[in-house]
């Protein structure tokens, strides 16, 4: 925490709330969870400098996706990349359609920005343009990474990008079958994330 203090992201009053959480594991939770992944992306890059420096090998999980074959879902169950290499729509380009009907589901995003390649400076120009708006962040994202990296931007490395990042079963499951092409009742499955973003100024 003495790193994100010395970069003025971390003040007395967030160090104070860290600390009293009974056990180091609550600490570390709350830490990650409250400040880092709702935070701002100057938190975020703050903490992962922080990690560079002791604990590269946890930094680099904010750098880049799991490997293939080391993915494993929330509930820690199979393989989830498994049938991505065995079935050839995975690999077609994302769509407009897609893009359209996922956006709402991803929630927090930035870490999937990253996997996906997006650079610093355009999350933190995604972040600029919707202030305080989780869902269109979202939204810019996908189609700033469709329109950056051409023939790279498949079902397959979303999908992965989700996993990889411990997104839930729900919004998994809905970007597989939407890139299948299944029928999908979005009045049942679809749950938009608030307009409101989690943000700090």
């Amino acid at each position: 925490m003495d790193h994100l203090i010395s970069d003025l992201v971390f003040d007395f009053d967030d160090y104070e709330d860290v600390e009293s959480k009974q056990t180091r594991r609550a600490q570390a939770t709350a830490l990650v969870k409250s400040y880092i992944i709702t935070g701002s992306l100057k938190r975020f890059k703050s903490f992962r400098n922080a990690l560079d420096r002791n604990q590269r090998h946890l930094a680099q999980l904010l750098y880049q996706p799991f490997p293939e074959g080391q993915g494993q879902s929330a509930a820690g169950g199979a393989d989830e990349h498994e049938d991505l290499s065995t079935d050839a729509r995975y690999s077609q380009m994302v769509t407009e359609d897609f893009v359209r009907n996922i956006y709402a589901d991803i929630g927090e995003w930035k870490g999937i920005a990253v996997s996906l390649g997006l650079s610093d400076a355009l999350i933190e120009q995604i972040e600029y343009d919707n202030v305080r708006n989780l869902s269109l962040q979202s939204r810019q994202m996908l189609v700033e990474w469709r329109s950056n990296k051409v023939g790279e931007a498949t079902y397959k490395a979303f999908i992965r990008a989700l996993i990889s990042n411990r997104k839930g079963p729900r919004v998994v499951d809905k970007a597989k079958k939407l890139a299948r092409g299944d029928v999908i009742d979005f009045s049942v499955t679809t749950t938009p994330v608030s307009e409101q973003s989690r943000y700090e100024p």
